[in-house]
């Protein structure tokens, strides 16, 4: 296991317990900080996996958790739209990331 991946979980794990202590607080900033962390931190694990990925391949992963965060900001900002938007930004960072995959297979 890489430093990034090892620091990425660490790091995930820090916005878990950030989360739950703004709900335990009511506290929707420190809810919203927490999972921004936990993304950062799920974005500095998978950093640390990719190694032989193609660019494509990474914007899409990029574009799959931006998705992600936003989806999850809509969900604590009980905002329908964002949270549908974060879906549709993550189908369409999976297909990239695919598509990517399907060519750096192709080129080896």
């Amino acid at each position: 296991m890489s430093k990034d991946e090892v620091e990425g979980k660490a790091k995930k794990l820090k916005g878990q317990i950030r989360e739950e202590v703004g709900k335990i607080t009511d506290n929707k900033t420190e809810q919203l900080k927490g999972r921004i962390e936990q993304g950062e931190g799920t974005v500095q694990e998978h950093m640390g996996k990719v190694g032989n990925m193609s660019d494509e391949e990474l914007d899409g992963r990029g574009k799959k958790l931006k998705g992600q965060i936003r989806e999850e900001v809509g969900k604590i900002t009980d905002n329908k739209t964002e949270q549908l938007k974060g879906k549709i930004e993550q189908v369409e960072g999976k297909a990239q990331e695919e598509i990517g995959k399907v060519k750096r297979k192709a080129k080896e």
